[in-house]
């Protein structure tokens, strides 16, 4: 429960969310704040033939200007504080999902885990019945091989020997299912967590490391390659459907 309530990925998202939703509370109250804003400005005249200046002479010159601007929200219709109360409406629906989402965590957590320890007390027993089956139909070939138990005899002692087998299997692959659903419940069934050899992994905080420095709009990516293999052979190409690099 512990694992699973720090590393539930549902729950976590719900977390940040609230997180979020707090922020926009302190936001939408920080319209009812003064502001405070500098301007500055510059300009630059080069000026050839001003009808203004004797005999056309050139004028040229600079100007520059700076200054500070205030303002003072006084009243401003009612907006900021509606907004406020929509903000805070939606952070408390968010604190509530969190509480919803935290229970389905725990009740997940739970099931699982018990449907795991069933199953496996059930693959205790079930291998105590194969034994027990195995001794059975041991017995029943050697006293066929004495006369005093029949072919049919064996033959429903082996039927019983396969029944617990199958059952034994269906208990194990019940297990399995369970420890997955329990290790999905703690946030630990990701492709990294169960060592998977798939490629390389996804990184989701690796497009913002390669754009956190630009400073401009111009940066891009190239053209994306495809790398998975295509089934369709030669002969059922058809030849309008064929891309062409750009």
């Amino acid at each position: 429960m512990q694992i699973a309530l720090a590393s539930n990925p549902d729950l976590i998202a719900i977390t940040r969310a609230g997180d979020a939703a707090g922020f926009d509370v302190r936001t939408a109250r920080a319209s009812r704040l003064p502001t405070v804003s500098g301007i500055a400005s510059g300009d630059y005249s080069n000026t050839l033939g001003n009808s203004n200046l004797p005999n056309g002479a050139e004028s040229s010159g600079t100007a520059t200007s700076i200054g500070v601007s205030g303002r003072i929200p006084l009243y401003q219709g009612g907006l900021p504080a509606a907004r406020i109360r929509q903000a805070q409406a939606i952070e408390g629906q968010t604190l509530e999902q969190r509480i919803a989402t935290e229970r389905a965590v725990v009740a997940t957590t739970r099931s699982a885990f018990a449907t795991y320890q069933a199953a496996q007390n059930a693959i205790a027993s079930n291998q105590v019945a194969v034994s027990a089956n195995e001794l059975a139909l041991e017995g029943a070939r050697a006293e066929n091989s004495v006369g005093t138990r029949t072919i049919l005899d064996v033959l429903n002692a082996e039927q019983e020997l396969l029944n617990a087998q199958v059952q034994l299997v269906s208990v194990r692959r019940d297990a399995y299912v369970a420890g997955f659903q329990l290790l999905n419940a703690m946030g630990q069934a990701e492709a990294d967590d169960l060592g998977l050899d798939g490629g390389p992994l996804y990184d989701p905080l690796g497009n913002y490391r390669s754009v956190a420095g630009n400073w401009n709009d111009w940066a891009g990516d190239p053209r994306h390659q495809a790398v998975a293999t295509r089934t369709v052979t030669p002969a059922e190409e058809s030849p309008a459907l064929v891309s062409t690099p750009r």
